[in-house]
């Protein structure tokens, strides 16, 4: 894969893979997985007057609100081609223009199908959000998107067969493959607290609420009594931490916010995931609940923490009490208690667990060697791993074979992938399901993620073209640069806006204006740069079209670029 690809790896939360499904054994599935696709049945449930929401589309629920002249749409689905599906649902209950977008948070399922609703609107179509909200979909491209694609490739589960892919547990499905175009419109209008207006006749309030996310916001309509809390609540146990990898989720703010929606008093409750709740004391039940549910893992969390107990330790005793886990809205069907203790813990104390053998612990090399020595050389590992996958002893297998695949054993990703496989079966989990499956068939070949959505170049427009630059400097290949002192320049003629990339003895330094020469400097405008970083077009045609120019050494440029990774996968 070329650098410039790789940048477009670097937009997408999630993407594709190639895969080869062979006929095998009907897998297992346990029950209650099953029985939850009962609640993504793909429709528009009407919720009360005016209200109506979009169920089974894709991961995330779209949530219509039809006013005296026009409409407003309350999140907007994965890709353009589902919120054109949506809309055309939408549309057999209503042919008014589109006058608003909101956006209750940032993430992919929520923003990226707005453009196709934005076409809807007579006029120009204002689209709210927190003022956050631009920056973390800026923010896309970023210094870990390589790692968080493949992470979440193997979460979401989308290039799995159907029998392993039985739904997302909070969705039907994340309705993102190679043909999906992606294209959030930019915030028009932002708030910081609280936004108080009316569209369309309808009174409106939008409240900052961090939770699953920092920008996260609810929606409150006080005329009708519907509250929309973008992803705050589900039913399911919330994901406190993602295994796709996340900055620290402060859940005490997600508590809080709960709370402020529980002042509200809603007479109906329509989340962005799964279906609405009906009834004021069925929604306050179920909002206590799961604030409790929140506070009661953070706070026993923190109890056994500062008497010095390690997350391993913790997680062996922070269970939910029997009238918390018994509640529908709190089964583990997307976050685990688990993953929450330890995320808790991680984001007060960081790495370091307390354990001192820990502290430097011998390399996994060191530690695979002297494995295989107490078993009595490498052979007897392996046998110790082939007679756990004959016990059906999973959890051992993969332990034992982290050790025999450092030491090069090829049979140890036969066994890892039927004790992954196996594990899968037993998950009614669908995030560690499919992070079970899909590993298990890339060690078995059946399946490679690497491929991205397109992008629409409208949409790549909207994204600041620093966020293309300081991409470079994570993919520097620092072992063969220690000692190089080269910088390549870019001259952005549109906007007249000047970068340097400077490789220092290991180290790439992103600078911005009027700076001393380069040794080779690219010339072109802003777009041009933009498809290029996202394989729309090379920068050969570019040169032959007069949309780029190299000033100096096109060798040298070459040997420049050549100083950074290629691929995600390296």
């Amino acid at each position: 894969m070329r650098l410039t690809s790789l940048l477009l790896v670097t937009l997408l939360l999630t993407a594709c893979g190639d895969k080869t499904t062979p006929v095998s054994e009907a897998v297992n599935t346990p029950a209650e997985l099953k029985a939850l696709n009962a609640g993504f049945t793909r429709g528009v449930e009407r919720v009360t007057d005016g209200v109506y929401v979009a169920i089974g589309f894709g991961l995330a629920n779209s949530i219509m609100i039809e006013g005296d002249d026009g409409l407003i749409i309350v999140d907007t689905m994965e890709s353009v081609q589902q919120g054109e599906e949506v809309l055309a649902a939408f549309r057999q209950i209503s042919a008014k223009p589109v006058k608003a977008i909101i956006y209750t948070h940032n993430h992919t399922d929520h923003v990226f199908g707005s453009a196709a609703f934005a076409a809807a609107g007579e006029d120009e179509v204002e689209i709210y959000a927190h003022d956050t909200t631009q920056y973390y979909i800026d923010r896309v491209i970023n210094v870990v998107r390589p790692i968080i694609h493949l992470r979440s490739m193997r979460m979401f589960g989308n290039y799995l067969p159907e029998d392993e892919l039985v739904n997302d547990g909070i969705g039907a499905f994340l309705g993102i493959d190679s043909d999906s175009r992606l294209f959030a419109m930019p915030p028009t209008r932002t708030f910081s607290d609280e936004l108080k207006l009316t569209i369309a006749g309808v009174d409106i309030e939008l409240v900052h609420a961090p939770g699953e996310t920092s920008d996260q916001i609810f929606v409150w309509l006080p005329q009708k009594g519907v509250l929309l809390p973008g992803d705050n609540i589900y039913r399911a146990f919330p994901n406190l931490y993602t295994i796709r990898g996340t900055p620290y989720r402060d859940v005490t703010q997600w508590v809080s916010s709960l709370d402020k929606m529980r002042q509200r008093k809603p007479e109906f409750l329509v989340p962005s995931h799964t279906r609405p709740i009906t009834g004021a004391q069925a929604i306050e039940d179920t909002l206590r609940a799961y604030r409790d549910a929140i506070q009661f893992v953070h706070d026993q969390t923190v109890r056994y923490m500062n008497r010095g107990l390690t997350p391993d330790q913790i997680v062996k005793r922070v269970r939910l009490p029997e009238h918390l886990a018994s509640q529908p809205y709190l089964q583990e069907f997307y976050g685990k208690v688990d993953w929450s203790v330890r995320s808790v813990f991680n984001g007060y104390l960081g790495w370091f667990d307390g354990n001192p053998s820990t502290l430097q612990p011998l390399d996994e090399g060191q530690q695979a060697t002297r494995m295989a020595q107490l078993a009595g050389g490498e052979e007897q590992l392996l046998s110790r791993a082939r007679a756990a996958l004959e016990q059906q002893d999973y959890q051992w297998v993969l332990d034992l074979t982290d050790h025999l695949l450092v030491l090069g054993q090829a049979e140890a990703q036969t066994l890892r992938s039927k004790a992954l496989s196996a594990l899968g079966e037993r998950q009614s989990n669908p995030n560690a399901r499919h992070y079970y499956f899909t590993q298990a068939r890339e060690l078995s070949g059946e399946l490679t993620v690497n491929k991205s959505p397109g992008v629409d170049p409208d949409f790549l427009a909207s994204l600041p073209i620093a966020n293309f630059i300081h991409a470079m400097p994570p993919l520097l290949k620092a072992e063969d640069t220690l000692d190089i002192d080269d910088v390549i320049g870019f001259h952005f003629r549109d906007s007249d806006r000047h970068f340097r990339v400077h490789i220092r003895r290991g180290v790439a330094v992103v600078s911005e204006g009027q700076l001393p020469a380069a040794n080779s400097v690219i010339v072109t405008d802003e777009q041009t740069w933009k498809e290029i970083a996202a394989g729309l077009r090379t920068p050969v045609t570019a040169v032959v079209s007069g949309d780029l120019a190299i000033e100096g050494g096109k060798i040298a440029l070459l040997r420049f670029l050549g100083y950074f990774e290629k691929s995600i996968r390296n």
